[in-house]
């Protein structure tokens, strides 16, 4: 076997462009399904990773802009997404354990050494960190002495703490328009890669958290329209946040008097529409990959049956010297797998390549595939048995006598 092997690989020495145009068809079939495998599997892990950190078993209703000409034909109907709202669903949708809603505040002044468009100003109600899964590193979180009493306290976002106040931000005071807010905590920080989904967790790293009712008293009277930006429904697990969004979406549409300035978001249906997705995208992904083996493994047979050719009196003096028909077709057939072999190997190595370097210049997340790998990894010397074989066949099949003569 070890003949064979090193027989083999000289071979492939003697002929090294062929040996590598040969070697193509395979290394770009399994690459491009290991690098977009890879890709595909830490973006799909990153969502999970953005549901399960605003609260996967939460369903959330998020306000719908409307514009200002159109806000005097609705508000007969719909003053907007408001803590009315929240109340009705609190009486009565079952199964809801507790609610949370926000707003953004729009300043017009401040003195944190930060521009007041890269401030996310959120009046949140009590229970919204807990729904949302926001923890501090330093300090402590919103009390719910500070809400009862409408305390002017405020927890930062990581980066803009670091920002405002590289030295420690907690205990130290900053003004929004005309009121002074003390910080009491600094949020941890959140992963990215929630662009693509209703909410985005990493809002909260430049976010400035203030009680609800002291927002309203001392930056924004409660308004004629939209009153608020997002509401949070906690339920028990994932699998109830659907039953509760087919509950809130008719429940909503009365309130608002049948006006569609809402949108509602469950975990659980957007997790299955990103499978669904993937499954499309792993369907066409093998598809790519069958065509582009199956192009490398008529490459191998060809080259296979080229060598043949020019090895033919190779062939008449091993089988006049006494080989046997199954050792000149394990000698090919082994040539070929190895061809389909090293190819795989090479293809998985790219593939991994190109997945670092497309994570590194777009800032996507990957994660490493290891089923995709063996899987075209073996795939990759399955070809190489099956379009090896016939040219072994042939090799073997061919008559000694006639061999060393045409020599």
């Amino acid at each position: 076997m070890n003949a064979g092997v090193a027989q083999s690989l000289s071979q492939f020495r003697t002929h090294p462009l062929r040996t590598f145009l040969t070697l193509l068809g395979m290394v770009f079939g399994v690459g491009s399904v290991v690098a977009m495998v890879s890709i595909g599997a830490g973006a799909q892990r990153e969502i999970l990773r953005t549901i399960e950190a605003m609260g996967a078993s939460s369903a959330h209703v998020k306000a719908k802009p409307v514009d200002e000409k159109e806000r005097g034909e609705v508000v007969n109907d719909s003053v907007g997404l408001s803590r009315d709202d929240v109340a009705a669903v609190e009486r009565t949708l079952p199964g809801v354990l507790r609610t949370a809603y926000r707003v953004r505040v729009k300043v017009g002044v401040t003195d944190l050494k930060v521009p007041t468009h890269g401030i996310q100003v959120l009046a949140a109600s009590p229970d919204l960190m807990a729904l949302h899964g926001l923890g501090v590193v330093e300090g402590r979180a919103l009390a719910p002495l500070d809400h009862a009493r409408r305390h002017r306290v405020a927890v930062l976002g990581a980066s803009l703490a670091r920002k405002a106040f590289p030295d420690g931000a907690v205990g130290r005071r900053f003004r929004l328009d005309a009121s002074w807010f003390e910080v009491v905590g600094v949020l941890a920080a959140r992963a990215s890669g929630g662009r693509d989904l209703p909410i985005d967790p990493q809002v909260y790293d430049d976010a400035v958290l203030v009680p609800f009712d002291t927002a309203t008293d001392e930056l924004r009277p409660v308004p004629a329209y939209g009153e608020l930006d997002l509401v949070t429904v906690g339920v028990a697990d994932t699998a109830a946040t659907l039953p509760a969004k087919a509950a809130l979406v008719p429940l909503l549409k009365r309130l608002h008097g049948g006006v569609e300035d809402f949108e509602v978001f469950a975990p659980e249906e957007i997790l299955r529409q990103r499978e669904a997705a993937q499954s499309v995208l792993n369907i066409v992904l093998v598809s790519i990959a069958a065509i582009s083996l199956i192009v490398g493994g008529i490459g191998v047979m060809n080259i296979m049956l080229a060598n043949i050719m020019e090895r033919i009196g190779e062939i008449g003096l091993r089988r006049a010297l006494g080989a046997r028909k199954r050792d000149i077709r394990n000698q090919f057939l082994l040539e070929a797998v190895i061809i389909c072999f090293v190819g795989g190997l090479i293809g998985i190595i790219l593939g991994n390549v190109i997945s670092f370097t497309v994570a590194w210049l777009f800032a996507l997340p990957i994660a490493f595939a290891w089923t995709s790998m063996l899987i075209s990894f073996g795939l990759s010397a399955t070809v190489g048995v099956l379009f090896g074989l016939v040219p072994a066949v042939r090799a073997a099949d061919v008559d000694p006598i006639e061999a060393l003569h045409r020599e």
